[in-house]
């Protein structure tokens, strides 16, 4: 999973790779519009156009994170790739808000907001930040890309690998984009939200929580 945070905090969910196989058939489709959808249509817009043209003075900080956890690799997958149960385990993660999801028979794709509360000295600050996850079940990997003003773009790639003794290896391969005086706060941030929430992923795995 995912969030990965908006204004050049931690970003808790981002991905990238391409697909190992195309489904044939259109996707199905269910929307769920609420009063974030706008600013999910928006982000997404600002995301889609940064991706054709990328800025020229941005930073780039890219990070692999694995974690073994004692649990079968089925087990572990349908736990970690369920977006909902990092609310509660992300450090600063709050609710997640779906806008559609679709289903083509390989693949799930998720459109969401994520509203954090990030810390910001004596205050947080309410961040909302606009993703896009995207499972491939079959082959066991999951990748999530988001936005968050001001232009900060993260893609993750995320691996299930079993390891024939009980146990799976997950890796969060990230990508952080911002400004250059951002780019480290950002990262940062990012890579200890996320590592917060692996602990507490695999701590509830294996103790039989989820």
């Amino acid at each position: 999973m995912k969030y990965l945070v908006g204004c050049a905090m931690a970003l808790s969910f981002a991905a990238t790779g391409s697909p190992a196989a195309q489904a044939d058939s259109a996707p199905t489709c269910t929307d769920t519009p609420n009063s974030y959808t706008a600013g999910w249509q928006t982000g997404w817009a600002s995301y889609q156009a940064a991706q054709k043209s990328p800025s020229s003075g941005a930073a780039t900080r890219t990070v692999d994170l694995p974690i073994t956890i004692n649990a079968p690799i089925d087990k572990v997958w349908t736990v970690y790739s369920n977006l909902r149960n990092d609310i509660g385990r992300h450090p600063f993660l709050k609710d997640i808000i779906t806008h559609r999801t679709c289903t083509d028979g390989v693949s799930q794709t998720i459109d969401f907001t994520a509203l954090e509360n990030v810390p910001m000295g004596s205050v947080d600050y309410p961040a909302k930040t606009q993703a896009e996850q995207r499972l491939y079940p079959a082959d066991r990997y999951y990748l999530t890309d988001s936005y968050d003003d001001p232009g900060i773009i993260t893609h993750q790639k995320i691996t299930f690998t079993d390891n024939g003794n009980g146990t799976t290896t997950v890796n969060e391969h990230i990508s952080f984009t911002a400004n250059p005086v951002l780019i480290g706060f950002t990262a940062d941030n990012g890579i200890s939200s996320h590592k917060a929430y692996q602990a507490a992923l695999k701590r509830d795995i294996e103790n039989g929580t989820l």
